[in-house]
């Protein structure tokens, strides 16, 4: 049995912390002692809560609105109606930690893979009764290099939408290596960008040079301001490297000053594709809360959020998926292999075996699914409540990313040798005792 309420430590405070109730309580040092092993009972409850602590005003301290994502569960037939497409593998830079290592392969999605993935979410999503339906281009390498299968895509898929009277939503990962031509035409089609700058220029230039080893923050500085000029919303993807750490607020300061109004998401370097063979190393998890925390003050004058894929300030949303890897994503590559994680693209990756469920059959023009495969990603889903479920931070990282807690024999490591998993849990501790600073004083007996 997992556990449900927990007792959060920070310098000498207490907060009692009941994520599914949405209850958030500061208590004090008598009162943890008195509270015991008891909150780790299987029965423990809000009520014998009260017990305890009779002056709670309970409407005040719970909140009703949790939300909490879906999860297919084991037997849940798989009817995806939203599909992330891979148009390549080429790509204009070589960017010092890429995952996939982007351009060392000069493959290319061919037009039948793309319009098929298309037909198959939107049929989907017209069977189930759905009324929306997405598709979003990500990589792999740069979306937008291909860029007949891209425009293409996203035309058929839009005029898909409207002959079958669905909302459909378009998504954009780039690198930002752009045309005017081509951000005016992606302009019109789409509301949201996520653009890739890892802050100023000899960061940008060092971490992301191009292809030819010059460097890239002119034209992506560029290109993010003709966006914004047009109306677009951008989201601005920063990876945080070792080197950098100890610039987090500079880098906020900076992208905040010049994209105001934006939303700013922020993501350590992981060791993996051409970072691990550049012999990389996690940053410090300690010095990227610290700068993570900092940087969150300096966003807010600027009305700019901040974000880290773990941990979230809003602590009445629940996740039973870290990405969407467990119901699972459907990411297409350029060779019309079927993975729930982008990083996991190709057949030789270690982890392949276990993300790699299906492939474009071409001869009969149609998606092919390992079904035992899809009900073994789902119980990796499943097994989080029994190897996180001890951790306050799960409800929101839903165990974190698979990819990089699984090893090649299927098993997850232990989450304590995830530096991810120290970020996460420390960030949620930030986040929990800056919303109680900010909670109303709690009454008394002697009050009531």
């Amino acid at each position: 049995m997992s556990k449900e309420f927990f007792v959060v430590e920070d310098c000498g405070r207490f907060a009692l912390y009941a994520p599914r109730k949405g209850f958030l309580m500061e208590i004090d040092e008598e009162e943890k002692n008195r509270l015991g092993s008891l909150i780790n009972s299987s029965d423990f409850s809000i009520e014998k809560l009260l017990i305890f602590f009779p002056e709670i005003d309970r409407e005040h301290l719970i909140n009703k609105n949790v939300w909490q994502d879906e999860f297919a569960g084991d037997d849940g037939e798989f009817y995806p109606n939203s599909a992330v497409l891979f148009p390549t593998f080429d790509c204009h830079l070589r960017c010092i930690y890429c995952y996939s290592k982007a351009g060392e392969q000069k493959i290319n999605m061919d037009y039948s893979v793309a319009i098929a993935t298309i037909d198959l979410i939107v049929d989907n999503a017209r069977s189930r009764q759905k009324n929306t339906c997405s598709l979003s281009f990500h990589g792999g390498g740069e979306p937008t290099w291909n860029w007949s299968i891209f425009q293409t895509s996203v035309n058929y898929f839009q005029k898909k939408g409207r002959e079958n009277k669905l909302k459909v939503e378009v998504n954009l990962a780039t690198n930002g290596m752009l045309s005017d031509q081509k951000i005016d035409w992606i302009a019109d089609h789409m509301k949201t960008v996520q653009v890739s700058l890892d802050g100023m220029e000899d960061i940008q230039n060092f971490q992301r040079p191009t292809a030819g080893g010059y460097g890239s923050f002119n034209a992506v500085f560029h290109t993010i301001n003709r966006f914004l000029k047009k109306g677009v919303s951008i989201v601005v993807h920063s990876v945080i490297t070792e080197k950098y750490i100890n610039r987090i607020s500079d880098i906020v300061r900076f992208l905040a000053t010049n994209f105001p109004c934006t939303t700013l998401h922020l993501e350590p370097a992981y060791c993996c594709g051409r970072g691990l063979s550049a012999g990389q190393q996690f940053p410090s998890h300690k010095l990227f809360v610290q700068g993570f925390s900092k940087a969150l003050e300096i966003a807010k004058q600027f009305n700019v959020e901040l974000m880290y894929s773990g941990a979230s300030p809003r602590l009445a949303e629940l996740h039973k998926n870290f990405c969407g890897v467990y119901n699972p994503n459907f990411v297409i590559t350029p060779t019309g292999l079927v993975t729930a994680c982008h990083e996991v693209a190709d057949p030789t990756h270690p982890l392949a075996d276990y993300f790699i469920y299906g492939y474009f059959d071409h001869l009969n023009n149609q998606f092919v699914f390992d079904q035992q495969k899809i009900k073994r990603l789902r119980k990796f889903g499943n097994d989080v409540n029994i190897i996180c479920g001890e951790c306050f931070a799960r409800f929101y990282c839903a165990g974190d990313c698979l990819a990089k807690i699984l090893n090649s024999k299927g098993e997850r490591s232990t989450p304590i040798l995830n530096p991810r998993c120290k970020v996460n849990q420390e960030l949620m501790r930030y986040f929990i005792f800056s919303k109680l600073q900010k909670a109303p004083k709690r009454k008394t007996n002697e009050e009531t």
